[in-house]
């Protein structure tokens, strides 16, 4: 069995017929005519018809081994790229570069570039679907063939994923030979001055991982440590990066730049100082032309600061593919081999059928079943994928096409079989994620807006969601459930996402045709290339080796050892197609005039030593995503705010004008309230489809509710809303609560934070019992809230799991009115600080038979004399 080579073909002719499909409409056929239209038509049916035809040449399989069959992909490709790009040509939202009667004219007197343009792109698709039949027949593959030999993702399936938590069969063993020694004593291993180590050893997809995580969750072993770290690093060759991810992981800010190794190593001391730590290192693997002396003297040098002070019962853990790494850190060896028949068949079934009676399924759907999970060879994380794979289609003719597949004996193969089992609308996705290193940090926002980018995102995808936003994050969400990501989670609330070594390698396996990643100066970049990633010391000699033309990715990933300040004049001239730059791996001050070439990019991410944005980018007029980091103190020019698509402006918006003609912004908004056009609370009414934060500044200068309300604050759902007014005290206590009043926030805002508020009551929203209960605010925060006297009865809000009140000056007494109305109060609180209440002089206990704080673990009293 051979996986399609390349970002799959029939998915990207879906994404070409659905955006041919949404021009064809009546603005169409008054722009151009019913010769647009129909040639509309002719693409969307000719496309149909290739997208079967591709459909039958990839399940022949292995159109990489057929010269033939792989050029004709190919073609078909160039032709495909080339009609979305004229179909975005024929976005009339974004502003053309000539007036509309210019263009008029164009059309009528049949000179307009991109009717040509989309008539000649036709007339290819059409010679390319006519020479397929010959080829087909060549081949001996039927074009309309509905059966194919694998199971393909374009079935549907019988119910939805469900969502299972990882579970472990056949390492009771193991686990509890690593817990007794984890809570135990140093022992004999622990050498002189050293802390001891263990390397949890096997084949890739064995469990290594999903072991460590269950060492590092296990009630015993929590209790040994007073500091737990875990570690998924990136980089395995350069100490200084490895330093700083350890840094990291123990929640130790390294400031941007840093490259004094010194400085990193006396911060992990600090922070492991007579501490009893345990540090977990996942997927820890060797350089092949890394000698083991090397290796070691590396790691001995990274890890030198964890000796010392009092490290007495203190232990490190890692998890390796690689013997040579256990032995280089000289580490207790423990080492998983496959599991056991009994045990796969219990977690191929767990996956497959979740918490089902098995005695209730059909016997012939179980002894085919067995006989799948036999074949599997003892991988844990085959029997899983396999399993999620077939939990939707519980069929025995289709569980007997699986079962007769080949390939069940090599791991790798069995997860190319998950990847072509898919639905066609997550292969694209997850391909292109081999554009990144081993062991990355993906974050799912930053992964969709990039899939939005690209067009991977379809609207009416059946997942009941219309946002594109909201679509991605069910792409993605599907991807976790069947094991093409793992979540990790650090710290309480933070979490990032990685994929299995074996993924990634699959990944780079089935876009090798067209995407790449280059972090090695010598490595070839063939010319079919549409999506790149290079690292920043391979840039300035792309326009040598690359069709720059082609491209529709370029990410430049950062080299610790190479500074790219500038990127070369004439390379934005040629990167004319491109819909995603990423240039986070630069360290270059300035971006050339010469981007206003890249009219179709969609998605573009700064470094953070740029700290000026040309005038050019105001003229990219179909830019989605914008971002630059915290802290870079970016200027933009003023007619940013032309940029009507932007749906993401992941920077500090503060000093914008104007924003408020940004009607499509979906992430976050930092607003600054002045008396002055662009910067009125009214501004805001427009912006309905905020989602993440919402952040006003300067409510002082609100005069009143009216005004207040036209910001529309409860229209927008955002999930964490914070308004703010400067230093406390400096306007009429009345006024400032009819302000507040007007600011009521959306129903199901999950945080809220009141900061220097200069009324001195609750506002109306809050006050009254029962429409406080209306709310499921989760996370509260009143801050420097001088002169508010009495509590709102906040027992009321069900969903409330933080509570902080800090520097609220005038609050005396906290009355029977804090409790609520209800038979519990704070019934979901976990967390209640009091900070700095300097009259606080009673807390008045409820006296009815009601329960109180039934979830409450941390009371913090701050500052209270």
């Amino acid at each position: 069995m051979e996986a399609v080579a390349g970002l799959v073909v029939c998915a990207i002719i879906k994404i070409v017929v659905d955006k041919a499909k949404s021009c064809a409409s009546d603005r169409m056929k008054w722009l151009g005519g019913d010769g647009v239209v129909k040639a509309l038509e002719l693409l969307e049916s000719t496309l149909c018809q290739l997208r079967a035809v591709a459909g039958a040449v990839q399940r022949r399989g292995s159109p990489d081994k057929s010269g033939d069959l792989r050029a004709w992909l190919q073609q078909l490709l160039d032709a495909v790229y080339e009609a979305h790009d004229v179909l975005d040509d024929f976005d009339d939202s974004v502003p053309p570069p000539e007036s509309s009667v210019a263009r008029l004219g164009k059309r009528f007197f049949g000179a307009d570039e991109r009717v040509n343009r989309l008539k000649d792109v036709v007339e290819k698709l059409v010679a390319i679907h006519a020479g397929s039949q010959t080829l087909l027949a060549a081949t001996e593959t039927i074009a309309s063939a509905s059966l194919a030999r694998e199971p393909s993702g374009g079935g549907s399936a019988t119910g939805p994923m469900r969502h299972h938590e990882d579970a472990v069969f056949g390492r009771d063993k193991e686990l509890r030979e690593m817990v007794s020694w984890l809570a135990g004593a140093s022992g004999a291993d622990a050498k002189s001055g050293s802390v001891p180590v263990a390397a949890i050893v096997g084949l890739g997809g064995m469990g290594k991982t999903t072991l460590a995580q269950l060492l590092f969750k296990d009630p015993e072993v929590a209790s040994t440590f007073d500091l737990k770290i875990w570690v998924h690093p990136a980089a395995m060759d350069n100490e200084l990066e490895l330093a700083k991810q350890i840094l990291q992981s123990a929640d130790v800010d390294v400031p941007d730049g840093m490259k004094s190794f010194h400085w990193l190593q006396t911060k992990l001391e600090e922070k492991i100082s007579s501490s009893k730590f345990l540090l977990v290192i996942d997927d820890v693997w060797n350089r092949e032309d890394m000698e083991e002396i090397g290796y070691r003297n590396m790691w001995s040098k990274v890890l030198a600061p964890l000796s010392q002070g009092n490290t007495t019962g203190s232990k490190i853990v890692v998890t390796t593919r690689q013997k040579i790494v256990a032995t280089s850190l000289r580490a207790r060896e423990v080492y998983l081999g496959d599991l056991p028949a009994n045990d796969i068949w219990s977690l191929f079934t767990k996956y497959a059928f979740g918490d089902e009676d098995l005695d209730k399924q059909p016997p012939e759907l179980l002894a085919i079943g067995r006989k799948i999970a036999e074949k599997l060879r003892g991988s844990p994380l085959a029997a899983k994928a396999v399993g999620q794979m077939l939990e939707g289609r519980r069929s025995v003719t289709h569980w007997t096409k699986v079962l007769e597949m080949d390939g069940f004996d090599d791991v790798s193969k069995t997860l190319e079989l998950c990847y072509r089992s898919l639905p066609e609308h997550l292969q694209p996705g997850f391909a292109i994620c081999s554009l990144f290193p081993k062991n990355w940090r993906f974050k799912r926002d930053k992964l969709v807006k990039i899939w939005m980018a690209l067009d991977f995102i379809q609207a009416d995808s059946g997942c009941g969601k219309t946002r594109l936003e909201d679509v991605g994050s069910d792409y993605f969400d599907q991807l976790v459930d069947r094991s093409f990501f793992h979540r990790q989670k650090v710290g309480r609330r933070r979490r990032y996402y990685y994929i299995h070594s074996l993924m990634h390698d699959l990944a780079d396996k089935v876009s090798r045709f067209d995407c790449l990643r280059v972090e090695d100066a010598k490595k070839e970049i063939p010319k079919t290339i549409r999506h790149l990633s290079v690292s920043s010391d391979i840039v300035m000699q792309l326009k040598g080796r690359c069709d720059l033309k082609r491209l529709r990715t370029l990410l430049i990933l950062k080299n610790p050892s190479y500074s790219l300040d500038q990127l070369p004049g004439d390379l934005f001239m040629e990167l004319k197609g491109l819909r995603v730059l990423g240039l986070e791996g630069c360290n270059i001050v300035r971006l050339s005039e010469k981007i206003v070439n890249l009219k179709y990019l969609r998605y573009l991410a700064l470094c953070k030593s740029i700290t000026k944005l040309p005038q050019a980018v105001t003229k990219l007029y179909r830019l989605q995503t914008f971002s630059s980091p915290k802290g870079s103190g970016l200027e933009v020019p003023a007619d940013i705010v032309d940029l009507k698509r932007l749906r993401h402006l992941d920077m500090d918006t503060s000093k914008i004008t104007g924003i408020g003609k940004l009607v499509h912004l979906q992430g976050s908004v930092k607003f600054h309230v002045k008396n002055e056009k662009g910067h009125t609370l009214g501004d805001l009414d427009g912006m309905s489809g905020l989602r993440k934060e919402l952040h006003i500044k300067n409510l002082d200068v609100v005069k009143d509710k009216e005004e207040a309300c036209q910001a529309g604050i409860n229209k927008k759902e955002v999930k964490v809303l914070e308004l703010e007014w400067n230093s406390p005290g400096t306007s009429v206590p009345s006024d400032a609560a009819e302000v507040l009043d007007g600011l009521e926030p959306y129903q199901h805002v999950k945080k809220l934070i009141i900061r220097r508020y200069h009324g001195n009551r609750s506002p109306n929203w809050l006050s009254e019992s029962l429409k406080a209960s209306d709310f499921y605010i989760k996370y509260l925060h009143l801050i420097n809230c001088r002169k508010w006297e009495v509590m709102p009865p906040l027992g009321q809000l069900s969903c409330l799991k933080v509570l902080q009140l800090k520097e609220m000056c005038s609050v005396k007494r906290i009355s029977c009115d804090f409790y609520g109305t209800k038979l519990t109060a704070f019934p979901s609180l976990e967390e209640l600080e009091f900070d700095d209440l300097p009259r606080w002089v009673e807390w008045t206990h409820e006296e009815k038979n009601i329960e109180v704080f039934p979830k409450l673990r941390k009371l913090r009293l701050l500052n209270l004399s």
